[in-house]
């Protein structure tokens, strides 16, 4: 089961992984749409303003195809190893699934409600001045009680790095310092870039 959970890319490969990873894109991209959720960047995940569905496909599939050409480039500079440009897309798909559950969790009425409640309030009662703090005691219980529940989502995301990197480091046959920090440089490229194209998205469709 740990195995499943942590490192499932040593046990599936190939095209079947392919097509998981874009159901998986497509239901949380559903998901979204009906709880008012946006994927808007490579690791985001967030209430927003209410949009079609198509657009939060989009979202999807842009930051899954961002992310992994930036893999593929770091990934060809750096591999002395040829490897398979459809085994580094397609698990770069199916390790976005922990995302679904991020999803799910924030599906949930009493949480996701509360979560879209209580930050209205604790923004509603930021300081107008600089030198003005939140003191009553109400309001440090929300925040608190918002990080609480936003802990599976971090969980969530965290997993779904995680995944990135391993299939990133399988697939490649990269070791050491140069999979690590060439990893972590194409999710910095990719999440700033998918940030743009969607903020662009939105404002097009808005």
């Amino acid at each position: 089961m740990k195995a499943w959970l942590f490192k499932p890319f040593e046990r599936v490969n190939g095209g079947s992984v392919l097509v998981m990873g874009l159901v998986v894109i497509a239901l949380t991209a559903l998901l979204a749409w009906r709880v008012g959720l946006h994927t808007d960047g490579v690791i985001d995940l967030h209430f927003g303003p209410r949009v079609a569905l198509w657009v939060l496909v989009v979202q999807g599939v842009s930051n899954w195809l961002i992310l992994s050409l930036a893999l593929l480039g770091m990934g060809s500079w750096l591999s002395d190893d040829r490897f398979r440009v459809l085994d580094l897309f397609a698990t770069q798909a199916l390790a976005r699934w922990p995302l679904l559950i991020g999803a799910a969790w924030l599906a949930i009425p009493s949480v996701g409600g509360g979560i879209e409640s209580r930050t209205a309030r604790l923004m509603a009662q930021m300081p107008e001045q600089p030198g003005q703090v939140i003191a009553p005691m109400e309001y440090m219980l929300d925040a608190m009680w918002l990080l609480l529940m936003s802990l599976p989502v971090l969980a969530a995301i965290v997993w779904m790095v995680w995944l990135m990197f391993h299939g990133y480091a399988l697939v490649t046959n990269l070791r050491g310092m140069r999979v690590f920090f060439s990893f972590a440089g194409a999710l910095v490229v990719a999440e700033i870039a998918s940030k743009i194209l969607i903020y662009f998205l939105l404002q097009a469709v808005a």
